[in-house]
Order: structure tokens, then sequence, then C-alpha cells
């Protein structure tokens, strides 16, 4: 690395520094001081063989650095040096990453000395500074919990043109498995300890060159090196035990990995490291996922569905249809429960993007209170048409853990005017395995007593926890279509046959989700599950369809 000369008198040209005492030698052993000057708004330098000029014209060109600064510094450097001309600043003092030989901090800091008549000089001193021990770095670019980089210095550091980087070959975005529910459950000491270990991990699994980042929360950022095998490492790892007190937990990471191309910005890179790691969270039983083309396109499919999920918000154009749940051995229609819609291009969209979006967006809480309210007022007209039916509506696990959710059902119930037992809240089973308990006895034992029934939905499909499943207060569960059977097949309904035998000591109540054939519903009513719900009775309808036509049950 370029180091200021060597050579540089103590007090060339007779240069003062902001005490009026003559420029020289650091006072505790650093480089000496060099000057610019800036007269009439243009920068010249004073340097052992260009003295100072005294009023004259400058040399040079403006606005231009010598070779007292690295190359990769100059670029930064004139920003700065613009920033305290133009602002009028007395100081500026930066750290500014360096990449030559390994990546490490220098100390930039530029005083101004004016005269009157508006010139003056800028005096300018470059110490190159230990990561290790000096607690300037420690305090702006370092994590104080982990030691890693912080945040801030990645940003420096991508801000360097691409030839000062590009010895970075690849970035790898690695995350804590669910390092939430840690701090939930064990506190946020026992995340620190896991944070800390997550690091040294990684850390260990680096080449001498790879630089690592803590980016906020359980994420990391590795910027990799074309020696590095880091995900190959990472890959076969497994899990690390951290001890706290007589216990242990074992912690593992997931990560997204993502190739440089020619002159990619650092910043692009980590993005696309960041979603492939979301790719890795949605497919649980890999621990790198690297970034692809199918990636890209999810991810520009993705930004399409939230574009098109803000857009039906903002304006207003959501809808609810009824999907009747059905009595088979009554005859009537029991329930109805109400699913949202989107006008415009979400209309085309899924249930699950529509949630996913809206919650990525924090449009969650307004939109469902619109809904609730809506499903609320109409759930209740249609009761001419059936008479006395329940109205159950879905709560995603995103929005129970905002702590929103139950009031906001509470709020819309009200606004409505229907009673509150008279309403079913709708959860997937994945709650009981990824909120923490805690928050789930809280939130949904507070709904139970304030009359709000409570079912669970598409059970079957996720992780289930049964033991917790049975110390909630649920009142229903529902049997996800993946369940049923399309054909004839023995084994799958003697498998039916235990769950719903099992789930019948949890709960009095069995709805079966998904059933479209005539068949299937008689196998169900054999099994003792009588309340049925699928496109054999019905698909999901506005008000206008079931006020104007009814239902006419089959057979």
């Amino acid at each position: 690395m370029a180091h200021p000369p060597s050579g540089v008198p103590d007090d060339p040209r007779g240069l003062l520094d902001l005490a009026g005492r003559p420029l020289g030698p650091s006072p505790d052993g650093g480089r000496p001081w060099l000057a610019i000057v800036e007269p009439a708004g243009r920068i010249g330098w004073s340097s052992p063989d260009q003295p100072m000029p005294d009023g004259g014209p400058l040399p040079g060109p403006g606005h231009s650095w010598p070779d007292i600064l690295p190359e990769e510094l100059r670029e930064p450097g004139r920003a700065l040096l613009e920033r305290l001309v133009t602002d009028g600043a007395e100081a500026v003092d930066e750290l500014l990453p360096a990449v030559t030989p390994r990546l490490h901090w220098l100390r930039l800091r530029l005083r101004a000395v004016r005269r009157a008549d508006g010139a003056g000089r800028v005096l300018v001193r470059l110490d190159d500074l230990d990561p290790s021990d000096d607690p300037l770095v420690s305090q702006v670019i370092r994590d104080p919990l982990t030691g890693c980089y912080s945040r801030r210095a990645f940003l420096q550091l991508a801000a360097m043109p691409e030839r000062f980087t590009g010895r970075y070959t690849a970035a790898l975005v690695a995350e804590v498995r669910r390092f939430r529910r840690i701090n939930e459950v064990w506190g946020s000491g026992v995340g620190d300890l896991c944070l800390a270990e997550a690091a040294r991990w990684l850390g260990s699994l680096g080449a001498t060159e790879d630089v690592l980042f803590r980016l906020g929360g359980g994420r990391f950022l590795m910027l990799l090196t074309a020696a590095s095998e880091v995900p190959a490492a990472l890959a076969g790892c497994g899990q690390r035990p951290v001890r706290f007190g007589y216990r242990e937990l074992q912690l593992s990471l997931q990560a997204g990995l993502a190739d440089r191309t020619a002159g990619q910005p650092l910043l692009a890179l980590a993005d696309q490291a960041d979603t492939a790691l979301v790719t890795a969270r949605r497919q649980a039983w890999r621990t790198v996922v690297r970034w692809t083309g199918e990636i890209a396109e999810q991810a520009a499919s993705s930004a399409a569905a939230e574009e098109a999920v803000q857009q039906a918000v903002t304006a207003g154009a959501e809808a609810v249809l009824f999907q009747p749940v059905v009595d088979v051995a009554a005859g009537r229609v029991t329930a109805v429960e109400a699913l949202v819609r989107l006008g415009g291009p979400a209309a085309q969209l899924p249930t699950e993007r529509v949630l996913a979006a809206s919650h990525k967006l924090g449009l969650t809480p307004d939109l469902a209170s619109r809904v609730y309210t809506l499903a609320f007022t109409e759930g209740l007209r249609l009761r001419s048409v059936f008479p006395g039916c329940l109205i159950h509506v879905n709560v995603s696990r995103e929005f129970l853990s905002t702590g929103l959710a139950v009031d906001t059902v509470l709020a819309s119930a009200a606004a409505a005017g229907i009673a509150l037992d008279q309403v079913v809240i709708e959860l997937t089973e994945e709650v009981a395995t990824e909120l923490p308990p805690a928050q789930l006895f809280a939130e949904l034992g507070r709904a139970a007593e304030l009359g709000l029934q409570l079912a669970v939905d598409d059970f079957g499909r996720g992780e289930t926890s049964l033991a917790l499943l049975r110390r909630l207060p649920f009142t229903s569960i529902k049997l996800d279509r993946s369940l049923l059977p399309t054909q004839p097949d023995e084994r799958g309904w003697g498998f039916v046959e235990g769950v719903v035998s099992l789930l019948t000591r949890l709960t009095g109540r069995i709805v079966a989700e998904g059933v479209e054939t005539p068949a299937q519903s008689r196998r169900l009513r054999e099994l003792g599950v009588h309340v049925q719900q699928g496109y054999l009775f019905a698909e999901p309808r506005d008000l206008a369809h079931w006020l104007a036509q009814g239902l006419r049950l089959p057979g």
C-alpha cells in the first residue's frame, strides 16, 4: 500500500497547525500532517518538492489528490475534502477501508485553516489503524458483540470501485436458524452466546483474505475469495453445541451463496446471496443454497407480487368470498369460511403469496382489519341463507406473532355487531411449532376467554406438536386436503382413520377440507367425520351469489 512518503520534512514551508504551531510529526508518533491549499474554490497541495503557493496561481489542476494517499482513498478523500470546503466545517475525521494487501482501515483527518480573504489551507493526516486493538476501529467498524466487522464497514467497502474489491469472488449470507425463537425462549443472553459462537464458527471456516461482517440480528455476511472453502465446509458442518449453565442447545446455520460476475457491485452481490437465503429457509433441509437463474425468476416474481398487492391494498380493491362448511349428516350449512381476494393483477395470486407480500410490506394490520370487518358484516347477511352459520376467518402465523391479531378480530367483530362466540379464528398448525409457547398461551388463551372459537387449519400439511395442541384451547381441527386419498386406497384411508381416532381425543369437532368426490364424502362419514368442506359442495363465492342462488347440497 502506498503510505504517505517518509521523507516529508517536519516543517515544509513553515506550515502552521490550527494552534499556530509549526507543522511536524504527530506527538503520538503517527504520520505527519501534510497540507493542501484552497483559494478561490480550487484545491492544490503542498509537498516537499512543491511548496505551498503564497497567493499565486495553483500548480496543477484543482480538486485532485497527490500521492500522499493510496489510490483507493482518493475518491472518498476528495468527497470528504469537498464536504469540508462546501459545509464550512473546521474538521472531518473518517475511517476508510483499504484492501491492499488485506482489508484494513485507515483514519483520514482533514482540518481547515482559513484566512479572512477566503483562502486557506487544509491539513491532512493519514494513520494506518490496527483493527485488533485500536479503540476507534472497535467503536466504529467492529460489531462489539461478535468482533466481526459491522454493517457500516461493509457499506464503506461496497462504495469502493470494483478494481479495489475484485478479489472478492462470492458472497455468503448466513443466519442462525430460529434465532428469534432462541431469544424468546431462552433470553437475549443465550442469543448473544449463539451469535458469538456463530461468528467463531464462520471465521474458522474462512480463508485468510475472506472477510466476515455482522449485518444485524442473527445474520452474517462473508465476502469470499477464490481460495475460500466456506460453502463446502458449512454444508458439511451440521451443528455445534452452545452451553449455558447446565444446559446445552444445538446451534445450526443456514446460508445463501452468490457468485460474483465481472464488475458486479458488492451490494448487488450481497442482495443475491440474501435472496438465496430466503430460498434456503423454505427448503429447511438444505444448509447452503446457491443463487441461480431460477431463484432470480422467483425473486422477480415475488417483487411483482408485492407490487400487485401494494396497488390493490392502496386502492382498497379487496373482496371477501365465502365457502360453506357442511354437516352432511344434518344436511345443512353450519359455517362459512371467509377468504380474501384482491382485485387487479393480485387477483391471480394464491392466498399464501398475498399474505407473504402483505406481511413483508407491512400492510397486514390495515388489510386484516378491513377484511375482517367486511367478512363479519357480509357474514351476518348470509344468515338469511344459512341460518346460524359461524364465520371463520384466517389469521397468519406472521400476523399472530405481532400481537395485533386478536385485538384486530375483536375490533372488527364489534364494528360489525357479531357475537364473539359466532366467530372462529383459523390458524395453521405451524403456530404450535414456530411461535414461543408463552406467546401462544397468552394470545390464544385470551381469545378463548373472550368467547372466540379457535380452529387448527391444514392439519397434516406441516410439522405438528400434538402435546402443545392438546394444551391449547382449540375447539375444532380441520384436516388438510393432502390427507384424503383421491383413489380407492385402503392403506391411505387406514391412515386417515388413525388420524381421526387420535384427533377425536383432542377436540370435539373435526372438519375435512378439500372434499371433491362423493366417494371421499361417504368414506369420511363412515369414519365419523360429518362436517366437510370442499368443491363437492361449493367453491368460494361472493355474498351476491349466495343471496341470489343459495346452495343445493348433493344427493
